[in-house]
């Protein structure tokens, strides 16, 4: 099975990612690994020297290639905004089952005030960091609507969240 998370940040994409391919014995991919592999820069330096528009052409190419590699089985985190961009979560749905990890902006607050530590929200102020993400959720939550199942994570362990994908997965 192939499988692709998708979510706003900091909903845990990545943590999940890992433990799942584990459990199923697939290999892990991160879409952003794979871009700062494949510019060799990080993701923060190509947004800040390139722009956030240079970022999303490189990551749908990107994108395009891993789909393009037909492996067999696989487990794929995606950035927060990778399915708002030019047709990905449509090449997500075609060539993957889309698993949507959603995360009230309450919840998302609270875990991104402890970890800024990304491109669009370093430079935040905490009474402008909830704002923010309540409207970056806005104009999102159409895109990340688009998925195969959802997974609620509100305040779940990593183990309950597991435990759900197995709901969905057959072997």
């Amino acid at each position: 099975m192939k499988i692709t998370l998708m979510g706003y940040m900091g909903s845990g994409k990545t943590t999940i990612g890992k433990i799942l391919s584990k459990k199923l014995n697939y290999k892990f991919y991160d879409l952003d690994d794979l871009i700062k592999e494949n510019q060799n820069n990080s993701i923060e330096n190509i947004f800040n020297e390139y722009g956030e528009l240079y970022f999303r052409n490189i990551e749908n190419t990107i994108l395009k290639n891993f789909f393009n590699k037909n492996i067999k089985s696989y487990v794929l985190s995606v950035g927060g905004g990778t399915p708002c961009y030019y047709n990905n979560i449509y090449l997500m749905n075609k060539f993957s089952k889309t698993f949507y990890l959603k995360m009230d902006s309450f919840f998302l607050f609270k875990r991104l005030l402890l970890n800024k530590n990304r491109p669009i929200i370093f430079n935040l102020e905490k009474k402008n960091l909830f704002k923010f993400i309540m409207n970056h959720l806005l104009k999102r939550t159409f895109f990340y609507e688009k998925y195969y199942k959802k997974i609620i994570v509100n305040n779940k362990s990593k183990n309950e969240i597991i435990k759900e994908f197995y709901k969905f997965i057959k072997y």
